[in-house]
């Protein structure tokens, strides 16, 4: 199970401008990791995508937010879909 995964985050890290990905379960526990994102980030990261789920505006329930943090050498972008959240470091 966990080569589809890595796969999945070799793909994401080809792309041009990302440096880091981690991929975590709802609970913080870090499923794969690579580049400028480390696995220790996986707990705060759950946190993020947990406490802005909780922002819905009543659009429903399927609508999921999107989680930018800038910095001014780039950006992590976190998302949920269903049981993982996905942290990309983008510069």
């Amino acid at each position: 199970m966990e080569a589809p995964l890595e796969t999945q985050i070799n793909d994401i890290m080809s792309q041009p401008g990302i440096t880091g990905a981690v991929c975590t379960d709802k609970q913080g526990l870090a499923l794969a990791a690579q580049g400028t994102l480390k696995p220790e980030a996986a707990g705060l990261i759950a946190g993020l995508a947990s406490q802005a789920g909780q922002l819905k505006h009543g659009t429903g329930r399927d609508d999921i937010p999107t989680v930018v943090v800038e910095f001014d050498t780039g950006k992590i972008l976190i998302h949920s879909h269903k049981n993982a959240i996905l942290a990309v470091y983008k510069v």
